[in-house]
């Protein structure tokens, strides 16, 4: 095995609190298992390792080809026209299906029947819920007039009315009008998402117009009717200008992600001579920039306060805009409370925790050690994230084209008790005789079926993202975790280090342990499609009949939801240390994630006061980067007179900020959980005596207070 270093550790300085865990591992097994006994053949990740969870490799490959075939089903049957164009009430695509090809627009013959179902309007996907007819045109209407005083051109009919060229009568118009065949009147409107909706109404405009029944159409009843699509137009009018706005500063933005890489690159290098100087320093940037937050917050509030609501019309409560939230107060009065109790508990986290701090700075510097012995380790999430990428694009293309696989479903739309029931075969066919005496019935389209068998695809579907995408992170975790412990059990840290850990990790990884990374990420896409069970059951409670909502059983769902959450959260942790195992001993899931929960458990201080403690300053060093790269992106979007919204870009820069730097600090935080998991087994193996020593680096030994014997008798 060798033999330790000439050089001496400084001191005999001891933290009890952390070793009090192994020692007392060492004088039993106890309830969480005994100690890891000594090997003398152990030196780093087993080479010699066989395959391990086969039965739930091969059940994972069999559960993609699953998802391949059901993509090919959907990719066949589907259509994801349906999801971008408008449909008419008889189900018709506008602008797709061979009869209405040429006829992109949707026109509502009555918006002032829509009244009834505004709400549903403005959250129906294809926006049928409106019991009014609907047909596809060449364009929206440019125009106000009434149903028989526009040109032959400008009519909007039943697709089967053919006037040949001549221009029919005013009678003839009007007897189609009352029969529903035409649109009883036409206001100028604006195409949001292929569907025409008046923008601009008026007494003036609506004081002449009637509906098919011969009833005045008042500017309320319009206003009312296209209340929810003209919020569509906003939200138009907003993602238009955010687009444009990104158009124009696209450099900026792209550059700004380009210092996030450099700034997380250079911060995590520096780390292992400057770890506590920095550590430091973003604690103070930190709690500085919420500071000045929050001072700007509240200067914002007194600012708008004192200039009272005046400025604020009824169009601003009812549009929405970036512009109508940073000019209200209460936006910037919360923002002030909301900053303050952040600043309040990173306050007492770190009066609580400021002893700690230290050693966690000590353990820092060893994963930035690690990471420069490793550095192609830093570029490595690259490839996982690509392959979430892809996997994301698989994702949502099969999911458009499967939940377009139904066919139309029309309900009766009517006076009478029938209204609202789904539409047959005979009915319909009734309905196309107008002299059938049922005239006054029509059956619309309200959305495509999805019967129980596309329910179970989408289940099915939802299910196998859940459990690839998991399956990539845990891949990523283990071939990281397989590179740094080649590092901490290299007896020389300059010279037994393997060339290309990273890349005999990932075959190593991929040839032995697929099943075993199958098996964890199972385990935690079980308990998501549980949570998405409990989010659209949440969702059916709340959008039930108010009388007919029961309130216990919504504290109950919410209370199952939240204990989920807590159960996932503490199985990614267990798996992220059975990864950790599978890595250095090639055993399988089980085993290993038992292994690593009793390790940790034997020695539960040391993980609560120093993991966890350095996973809290590397998410302020994340901190540090995003805030910086926030700050500087709103002083600078700030001055710019082009942007519609300064803070469109700001928000852009911020988000990828934040997220490239978890990528870096992600490899950061799994070098140090690999370091700590490897340093507690190394305790429990080795004593420090000639025959079995530490592996442990000399400065780890140093700050935990350990020594190999050697350097003890050379002291």
């Amino acid at each position: 095995m060798g033999c330790c270093g000439k050089n001496s550790d400084d001191g005999g300085r001891s933290d009890n609190m952390e070793m009090d865990g192994a020692k007392g591992g060492k004088n039993g097994g106890g309830k969480w298992g005994k100690p890891k006994p000594f090997d003398p053949t152990f030196n780093g990740p087993i080479k010699n390792r066989s395959c391990t969870d086969i039965i739930c490799c091969i059940l994972f490959v069999l559960y993609i080809v699953g998802m391949v075939a059901l993509g090919i089903f959907a990719y066949i049957k589907g259509n994801p026209y349906k999801l971008l164009n408008s449909v008419d009430s008889d189900g018709n695509i506008c602008g797709y299906d061979s009869n209405v090809r040429d006829l992109p627009k949707l026109v509502f013959f009555d918006l002032t029947e829509c009244i009834a179902s505004v709400t549903e309007v403005s959250t129906k996907l294809f926006g049928a819920s409106c019991p009014t007819k609907q047909r596809c045109a060449k364009q929206c209407p440019d125009q106000n007039a009434l149903g028989y005083n526009v040109n032959v051109s400008d009519l909007v009919c039943d697709y089967d009315l053919n006037f040949a060229g001549r221009t029919p009568t005013t009678l003839e118009l009007i007897d189609l009008i009352r029969n529903k065949r035409c649109a009883p009147y036409y206001l100028k409107s604006s195409d949001v998402l292929n569907r025409c909706i008046p923008t601009v109404v008026g007494d003036a405009i609506t004081s002449s117009l009637q509906t098919a029944s011969g009833q005045n159409v008042s500017t309320a009843d319009v206003e009312e009717g296209s209340l929810a699509v003209q919020a569509l137009l906003n939200l138009q009018n907003v993602g238009q200008k955010v687009i444009a706005d990104v158009q124009e500063s696209w450099y900026w933005i792209l550059a700004a992600m380009g210092i996030a890489m450099v700034a997380s690159f250079l911060y995590i290098i520096v780390m292992r001579w400057i770890a506590g100087l920095l550590v430091w320093v973003s604690i103070y940037a930190i709690l500085t920039a919420l500071g000045f937050s929050i001072y700007y917050s509240w200067t914002k509030y007194k600012e708008i306060s004192t200039q009272g609501e005046n400025a604020t019309s009824i169009f601003l409560t009812v549009s929405f805009g970036l512009d109508s939230v940073a000019n209200s107060e209460k936006t910037w009065f919360w923002l002030t409370i909301i900053l303050s109790v952040i600043l309040g508990i990173l306050v007492l986290i770190l009066l609580a925790l400021y002893k700690r701090i230290s050693i966690a700075i000590q353990i820092i510097k060893e994963g930035s050690r690690a990471i420069s012995s490793v550095p192609f380790a830093l570029f490595f999430p690259v490839i996982p994230w690509l392959l979430q990428i892809l996997l994301f694009g698989w994702f949502v293309g099969v999911l458009a084209f499967l939940v377009t696989a139904g066919e139309p479903q029309f309900q009766v739309v009517s006076n009478d008790t029938q209204n609202g029931q789904v539409c047959d075969d005979e009915l319909r066919s009734q309905l196309d005789s107008v002299s059938s005496g049922l005239s006054n019935k029509t059956c619309n389209f309200v959305d495509f079926t999805s019967d129980e068998h596309l329910f179970r695809m989408q289940v099915y579907h939802l299910f196998g993202w859940f459990w690839v995408m998991n399956f990539i992170i845990a891949l990523g975790q283990c071939v990281l975790a397989g590179a740094f412990a080649s590092y901490y059990w290299a007896w020389d840290k300059k010279t037994d280090i393997p060339k290309f850990a990273v890349t005999a990790s990932f075959f190593r990884t991929l040839r032995y342990h697929t099943g075993s990374l199958a098996f964890g990420s199972l385990i935690i896409a079980i308990v998501q499609l549980i949570r998405a069970g409990l989010e659209y059951l949440d969702h059916k409670l709340n959008g039930g009949p108010p009388g007919q909502q029961s309130q216990i059983a919504k504290y109950l769902v919410k209370c199952l939801k939240c204990c989920f959450w807590c159960l996932e959260k503490f199985l990614k942790f267990l798996n992220k240390n059975a990864y950790i195992m599978i890595a250095i001993h090639g055993k399988n899931f089980c085993v290993s994630a038992k292994d690593a929960f009793f390790l940790l458990m034997r020695n539960i201080v040391r993980v609560v006061v120093l993991d966890k403690v350095t996973d809290f300053i590397l998410f302020l060093g994340q901190l540090t980067i995003t805030a910086g790269l926030a700050v500087g992106s709103f002083y600078w979007f700030e001055r710019q007179d082009n942007l519609n919204y300064y803070l469109a870009p700001v928000i852009i820069i911020t988000v990828g900020a934040y997220v490239i730097a978890s990528a870096f600090f992600s490899v950061y935080s799994m070098a140090i959980d690999t370091i700590f998991l490897s340093f507690l087994e190394d305790s429990e193996r080795n004593d420090g005596s000639q025959e079995k020593p530490y592996y442990m680096s000399k400065s780890l030994r140093k700050i935990l207070g350990k020594k190999n014997k050697k350097e003890s008798d050379e002291d």
